[in-house]
């Protein structure tokens, strides 16, 4: 497999850095264990109908991905880092704590409810099927709920209000709108707003 070479700023052997290609091919995985994955779920795709997808021959994909657990992982990392992209981007512009957490939660609902392939692999709850992943998986979103949870820690809530509690409120309300969503209504960013709202009335702007 052709590379590129480059040399180590402060020393002289040549050190070997992936080619464009290589980076391409990668992303081709990706994006096909995305879709599989997203329509079919973890247990009906194979290894096979990925690399039949993008037309590489399943050796090709065991190369980037050293089994098919990793591959999941490594496509539910690239969607919960689209959705925290989606939210952190949404913010810009927003000062008042209760405005930065409505954006937020609309960009969380819309990135949630698109059609993304990708953010298609983030349930709201983990099926058992994912078996060992879970604690991978979880990690990911993990890090991805700290971000609301330092919204929610900027709020003028009545000390006697739990932000743990309310946290976890939220993100289950805004992640079940998956279960029920249906184009035709409201928005997925006018029901993520309004969901705050109903913790925090106020008139609309």
């Amino acid at each position: 497999m052709r590379t590129q070479l480059a040399k180590h700023p402060d020393s002289s052997p040549e050190i070997q850095l992936p080619s464009e290609g290589t980076r391409n091919r990668k992303q081709q995985i990706l994006e096909a264990a995305a879709r599989h994955f997203s329509e079919r779920g973890f247990h009906a795709t194979s290894m096979r109908d990925i690399a039949a997808d993008v037309g590489f021959l399943v050796g090709s994909i065991y190369y980037h991905f050293e089994s098919k657990d990793a591959l999941f992982v490594a496509v539910h990392g690239a969607a919960v880092e689209m959705m925290t992209e989606a939210v952190q981007a949404a913010l810009n512009g927003f000062v008042k704590p209760w405005d930065r957490l409505e954006a937020a939660a609309a960009a969380h609902c819309e990135a949630l409810n698109g059609d993304n392939a990708f953010v298609g692999v983030v349930t709201p709850i983990f099926p058992v099927t994912v078996g060992e992943l879970r604690n991978a998986l979880a990690a990911q979103r993990d890090a991805y709920e700290r971000l609301f949870m330092a919204l929610i820690d900027a709020l003028d809530l009545d000390d006697s209000m739990d932000r743990k509690v309310f946290r976890l409120h939220l993100l289950s309300a805004l992640n079940g709108t998956k279960f029920w969503y249906r184009r035709g209504g409201k928005t997925p960013s006018e029901i993520g707003r309004q969901l705050v709202r109903m913790l925090h009335p106020r008139k609309s702007d």
